[in-house]
């Protein structure tokens, strides 16, 4: 494939992640600049929370569908997204009872009806948008995630001008903007439901595929939740508000990185019965393109955080002292990003096992640094214990990798 035509794909796909990062961006900073500390941090828990249950969805419906769905013609790949969306169903029952009694023992009844509506709507949303991922229309995709992801952001905004917002008001604009998004999707994609006689094999296809993706995901989730949750325990929920505070910052580069990681796997996919070695030189295009522009980002970060978190935050912020901890997480990220790529390109030839391995060693990394430097240091230490953590996850990547290309197995025929 040529350049150009690695840059066109790959370009979309970085703009539609970059509307998605800038509309959780942009309602991160809202919220912060709105809400006392403590209560902010309560909105970062609560979301924190909510994504450990969506990896579920994520990990065994939404990344099998995606890898399988590539690879096949238009009306199988219409089926297929069907029956993911009946399974989403079926998996969302479980999950929904999860979320209510996680929202019942953090005292927080009020947000139960809201955050369940949300992950119905958000989930569904997100199903039809991976359809138009595994067809490589992040054109089309395009146009839903700019209703649901600016739109939540306007809709707050509306909110915030009329009187102080609860959380329960935000989580109810944050599905209204996601509903809106998910008719304009339902349509471009177009599901077909007519195949419900091959569930149980799609279910057993997707366990087998999904079931290390899940492993992988919930591992590195923890890699973060450990320095959330622990940071509430021992300074407070407004430790945790400078926690997410400073990674808002630093997820300025989540477009190019999150845009990459759903490219990448498909990408691979497509060539790995040619061998691991064909299929990482598929892949790597992407790699390297993003590279530039994700160097420039956290090169801005390290030479001048204090400009940032004035422009973003104002300069009488809670959270204008976050200078030192935005310039760790700026190494933390630099040393990350060629791990993520790898890990990427491992779960688009079936080796979820890796990457799992991969970040499991940096999330032990995390977990055995976090009381040492957390106790004394609070934030800062969280961000030096991430930032050797994702040293762990280069140095094991890279080794991991190296094996596989001089290994060059193909898939079983």
């Amino acid at each position: 494939m040529r350049v150009e035509a690695h840059w066109s794909r790959s370009s979309w796909t970085i703009l539609d992640q970059g509307v998605v990062s800038l509309g959780a961006f942009l309602l991160n900073i809202v919220l912060a600049r709105n809400l006392p500390p403590a209560e902010y941090g309560m909105f970062a828990l609560i979301i924190g929370s909510l994504l450990l249950v969506q990896l579920t969805a994520g990990s065994l419906i939404f990344y099998p569908m995606s890898i399988r769905s590539t690879v096949l013609p238009d009306e199988e790949r219409r089926k297929l997204i069907g029956r993911g969306i009946v399974l989403l169903g079926l998996l969302g029952l479980p999950l929904i009872l999860l979320i209510g009694v996680v929202l019942i023992v953090m005292g927080r009844t009020d947000l139960v009806l809201p955050l369940l509506t949300l992950f119905v709507v958000g989930q569904t949303q997100e199903a039809l948008r991976r359809g138009l991922f595994a067809e490589f229309r992040h054109r089309d995709a395009l146009i839903g995630d700019v209703i649901g992801y600016l739109g939540q952001v306007a809709l707050v905004l509306v909110l915030l001008q009329r009187g102080p917002a609860t959380l329960a008001d935000v989580f109810n604009a944050m599905a209204l903007a996601m509903a809106a998004a998910l008719i304009v999707s339902y349509r471009l994609v177009g599901p077909d439901f007519r195949a419900p006689g091959s569930l149980r094999v799609t279910i057993a296809d997707f366990w087998s595929l999904g079931s290390w993706s899940l492993a992988n995901n919930l591992t590195g989730a923890m890699r973060l939740q450990i320095f959330f949750w622990g940071l509430a325990a021992l300074h407070g929920a407004a430790a945790t508000a400078s926690f997410q505070a400073a990674l808002n910052i630093t997820n300025l580069a989540n477009p190019i990185l999150i845009g990459l990681c759903n490219v990448i796997p498909q990408t691979a996919a497509r060539k790995f019965q040619d061998g691991y070695g064909v299929a990482w030189q598929a892949a790597r295009p992407y790699a390297v393109a993003g590279a530039l522009p994700v160097l420039l980002c956290y090169g801005v970060l390290l030479v001048v955080p204090e400009f940032v978190l004035g422009a973003i935050y104002g300069p009488d912020s809670a959270y204008a002292d976050l200078a030192l901890p935005i310039r760790v997480l700026a190494v933390a990220a630099l040393l990350a990003y060629s791990a993520d790529m790898v890990c990427s390109y491992m779960h688009g030839v079936d080796a979820a096992r890796l990457a799992l391995l991969i970040n499991l060693l940096g999330t032990i990394a995390a977990a055995a640094l976090f009381l040492p430097l957390a106790v004394d240091h609070a934030v800062v230490g969280c961000c030096i214990a991430l930032a050797v953590a994702s040293l762990v996850r280069l140095l094991a990547s890279q080794w991991f990798l190296s094996r596989m290309i001089a290994d060059g197995r193909k898939p079983a025929a």
